[in-house]
């Protein structure tokens, strides 16, 4: 089995578009699970947040920076999911009002709303290019820093890892092996590392992928 950092993932949404289709090949609905984006969320009340967190999808990222302050990662496929079942919360109407702005037309292809949408004007919503994100204090860029890994092997190897994968995750079948996609934060990379090194072949790979970790994000690891 061999598990792989993909560490040039684009960080701007265009250029995944296009890094999906030369690199990963993946259909878009299963490339969207890997792409990532950060929301600074400022709220008057306290309402619309605790509706929103009623509701928490799959792989969504959320902490309080100070009081009703927070911030929010969550993958492409996420959002859609939020703009096609839940836009009657009232962040989630602001959330597509701005990215529907900021992200390319086919990130939301399928999932626009049939009907106008009214902003709520208690509720900010900042989009977190990487540049900001690099400002982040460590213990958040550890829980918001998104790390794409492709894991290729034998379907009987990977499900072994299989109870391990809490995000998103897509899977791509050749002739003989499987390649299997998904993302975690600093931190969940961490654990995961911990587990996939019980299977004796892995043991050298993770050391070897926590270690370029580490390298790239070294104020993180003191929060971890």
């Amino acid at each position: 089995m061999e598990v792989r950092w993909i560490n040039n993932v684009p960080e701007l949404p265009q250029e995944f578009l296009h890094f999906n289709k030369k690199v990963l090949k993946l259909p878009n609905e299963e490339a969207f699970k890997l792409f990532y984006i950060t929301l600074k969320l400022e709220s008057l009340s306290e309402v619309p947040i605790y509706k929103f967190l009623e509701r928490l999808p799959v792989g969504v990222k959320f902490d309080e920076l100070k009081k009703r302050q927070y911030i929010l990662s969550l993958p492409i496929s996420t959002l859609r999911e939020l703009f096609r079942d839940h836009l009657d919360l009232r962040l989630v109407k602001n959330l597509y009002l701005l990215l529907s702005k900021e992200l390319p037309k086919d990130f939301l292809k399928g999932a626009t709303p049939k009907h106008s949408i009214l902003a709520s004007q208690d509720i900010l919503v900042t989009y977190l290019n990487e540049e900001k994100k690099a400002k982040l204090p460590a213990f958040l860029k550890a829980k918001h820093q998104i790390l794409v890994f492709k894991m290729k092997g034998a379907c009987k190897e990977l499900i072994t890892l299989a109870p391990e994968f809490t995000n998103p995750w897509c899977i791509k079948k050749n002739e003989d092996e499987v390649e299997f996609y998904t993302c975690f934060s600093i931190s969940e990379f961490v654990l995961f590392t911990l587990k996939a090194k019980r299977i004796e072949s892995l043991k050298d790979q993770m050391d070897g992928l926590l270690e370029s970790v580490k390298a790239l994000f070294p104020e993180c690891f003191g929060e971890i």
